[in-house]
């Protein structure tokens, strides 16, 4: 896999993650017709579990937020923060 090494060294440090927990699925998608297909398949669900987590996480926070009665739009905040850092390139 050389074309990981040339990576950044976030993203590639995110890949080998991903890939470490993909791989202890393997026993199931070595099953499938097409192999590869069965990991990226694997690989999309880890990835969509993680992001449920976090959807869970932010609204919990802002659940807690709301009984503190604090108003903070975060989708404000995040297209601001989109939008300035989409400046910089």
């Amino acid at each position: 896999m050389d074309w990981i090494d040339q990576l950044p060294e976030r993203e590639r440090n995110s890949l080998e993650s991903l890939l470490d927990s993909v791989n202890k699925h393997d026993n199931v998608y070595m099953q499938a017709e097409n192999a590869s297909v069965g990991q990226i398949w694997v690989a999309m669900t880890l990835l969509n579990q993680r992001m449920e987590k976090l959807e869970s996480l932010v609204k919990a926070q802002r659940k807690a937020l709301n009984e503190m009665n604090v108003e903070v739009d975060v989708d404000k905040h995040l297209s601001e923060n989109l939008e300035n850092s989409l400046r910089n390139y």
